[in-house]
């Protein structure tokens, strides 16, 4: 029946082709389900911190993201409830369902928009010099309400006007198939302007993003190298430099790692969006519909949250791996999505099994037992600098004796690290 609505389709085996179809229906049932737990985790990351964290336009801008996300990856993994049935997969939607697909798809698009806002934040703060304050001042109010606002008159738009039909893998753009048709009229409405409505609301963004994201990231890598060259040239010049070297260090060490961040989040967006361009620029030039194109469209664009959730993790993650050796895997993950707050930045210690203890008097220390600790450990410290203090013996108590603690583990880097790498986490 599809291939009724749909002759342009590419000449496949019609059991091949219904496979295709299905599985693209289904697959992102999987792949948009990750996505939602990847930006759920940084929402939840952020929120756990939101005294500092929502202070810093990046991890606003990351909110956003995340979000839109969030709503689109919900929207792609309900297809086989929205696509309408009857078009050759087994699906359990009709006109109106299909129609609310192609409503979130195109506000969900936002997503994408924000990997351009993300990318002129870091060529605005390393290019240009400029405080994360003033960005929020002069420029962050602006893109946000750029994109919100456009995304959301052009999902309305198309919904007001019926422009959001079946294609042959999901509801968005197109023409009305010939069976809905109940006049000439309704049959030609989108025929020759699906294609149009199709550049202006969806690829014209995406392209204008790809243009974007391409430029200030080739702007941000020649001013990191001219950073890096300059330096070297400082380096060879003697001890008279030393100071503004180690000046020049830090910044190019902070330039450079933002600018990774940027590249892998740019990675992310094209692995998640290019498929989408592949394919209309397939159909523009041949006119016909490949479905494996749909297939990786279907499967690929729900996991840029997934894809996120990763990067936004991984300098987090590498301070973490690299002072704490004793945790696991697990544990390393869960301190990175899911900080222990509950006893406040400096009154907590792991443990080598990951547990957390509070030495400010909680259920596993007494009060009084804290105290006299903090009193030796103030002591010992003391005697290691002027080795001229008597030791002090510290009484235990019924409760420290039934429960094995060991001081010596390291402190949780999730409190030293806001401090550490606060400016380039995420």
């Amino acid at each position: 029946e599809i291939h009724k609505y749909y002759p342009q389709l590419v000449t496949m085996d019609e059991i091949t082709k219904r496979r295709i179809r299905t599985a693209g229906i289904y697959i992102p049932l999987l792949t948009g389900t990750l996505s939602v737990i990847g930006s759920g985790s940084i929402l939840y990351s952020i929120w756990a911190q939101r005294s500092i964290k929502l202070k810093d336009p990046q991890h606003r801008i990351l909110a956003m993201m995340s979000i839109f996300d969030i709503g689109y990856s919900v929207n792609k993994a309900l297809m086989f409830l929205t696509y309408p049935s009857g078009l050759g997969v087994p699906t359990f939607g009709n006109n109106a369902t299909c129609a609310l697909q192609g409503f979130f798809t195109q506000f969900g698009y936002a997503a994408g928009s924000y990997n351009l806002v993300l990318s002129i934040y870091y060529y605005s703060v390393i290019n240009r010099g400029m405080k994360k304050q003033e960005f929020a001042r002069v420029w962050e109010k602006l893109l946000h309400g750029i994109v919100i606002i456009c995304h959301l008159s052009f999902a309305i738009i198309g919904v007001s006007i019926g422009l959001f039909n079946p294609t042959p893998g999901f509801c968005y753009i197109a023409s009305a198939p010939n069976a809905w048709c109940k006049t000439d009229n309704t049959c030609t409405r989108f025929e020759n302007s699906s294609a149009w409505f199709y550049e202006a609301f969806a690829q014209g963004w995406i392209q204008l993003a790809y243009v974007g994201i391409v430029v200030t990231n080739a702007l941000i890598y020649l001013f990191v190298r001219r950073q890096e060259n300059e330096m070297a040239k400082y380096r060879h010049r003697g001890n008279v430099f030393a100071e503004q070297l180690s000046d020049m260090k830090k910044k190019s060490s902070y330039a450079r790692t933002v600018f990774v961040q940027s590249i892998l989040y740019v990675g992310a967006f094209f692995l998640s969006w290019s498929w989408a361009t592949i394919f209309h620029l397939v159909g523009w030039t041949t006119g016909v519909s490949v479905p494996w194109i749909t297939l990786l469209i279907n499967t690929f664009l729900p996991l840029q949250g997934f894809f996120n959730a990763i990067i936004y993790a991984r300098p987090r993650y590498i301070r973490l791996k690299r002072n704490n050796v004793h945790l696991s895997f697990t544990q390393l993950i869960k301190l990175v999505f899911l900080p222990d707050t509950s006893t406040g930045p400096s009154n907590s210690r792991l443990t080598n099994n990951g547990s957390s203890l509070s030495i400010n008097g909680s259920a596993n220390v007494s009060n009084k037992f804290s105290c006299v600790f903090r009193s030796f450990m103030s002591s010992r410290n003391r005697n290691e600098r002027t080795a001229s203090y008597p030791p002090v013996s510290v009484p235990e108590t019924e409760e420290a004796k039934t429960k094995a603690i060991t001081w010596a583990d390291s402190k949780p880097i999730q409190d030293a690290d806001e401090e550490e790498g606060k400016d380039v986490e995420g």
